[in-house]
């Protein structure tokens, strides 16, 4: 997040022309792809279902009918503001989400990091992306620089992964040397 904003500062200090969200972005109802069934299953192999909170993977399910499978978007909780970059395959559970894409010439990943740039907080339990969001304004930068923004950006996201990934194998190694240390 500090890298992110380090960016975004910049750019928002220099001088871009910029343009609405509604113009960068455009959305989807979720209704076509809701989860049937709350019975959610453990087995990672089957399709996610979604919510754009914390919990972001409720569980899977074996519904394989109405599965959201058109590519990269962000998923857009309209009360809380919470978002998330997916580009998988996916179901979702409330019908709250907006699924957003973007428009021709236009970096979803680098629009997804400018988002969670802004930091957008919900202070009142009403629908926001239509009567608040889509009216923002965002600096339209060079498409190559988005790109170049955007790939450092997830990398560092891939590296923190594999560093989470790592500190959890090394934590349960280091469970299980204990645990057999003084048999």
């Amino acid at each position: 997040s500090t890298i992110r904003n380090q960016f975004f500062k910049e750019i928002e200090n220099g001088e871009y022309e910029t343009s609405l969200i509604r113009e960068v972005l455009y959305y989807e109802q979720p209704n076509n792809y809701i989860v049937f069934s709350t019975d959610y299953l453990s087995d990672n192999t089957l399709i996610p279902v979604l919510t754009a909170n914390k919990a972001f993977i409720l569980g899977y399910t074996d519904e394989n009918f109405g599965v959201y499978d058109k590519g990269e978007c962000i998923i857009f909780d309209d009360f809380t503001m919470d978002m998330k970059y997916v580009h998988f395959p996916f179901k979702l559970k409330s019908s709250a989400i907006k699924i957003l894409k973007s428009k021709h010439g236009s970096n979803l990943k680098f629009i997804f990091e400018y988002l969670l740039f802004l930091d957008l907080i919900s202070n009142e339990h009403k629908r926001h992306y239509i009567s608040e969001i889509e009216s923002m304004k965002i600096p339209l930068i060079n498409i190559e620089i988005q790109d170049r923004i955007s790939r450092l950006l997830s990398t560092i996201d891939e590296k923190i992964r594999t560093d989470v990934e790592a500190n959890r194998l090394l934590i349960q190694q280091k469970q299980y040397l204990l645990g057999n240390s003084f048999i």
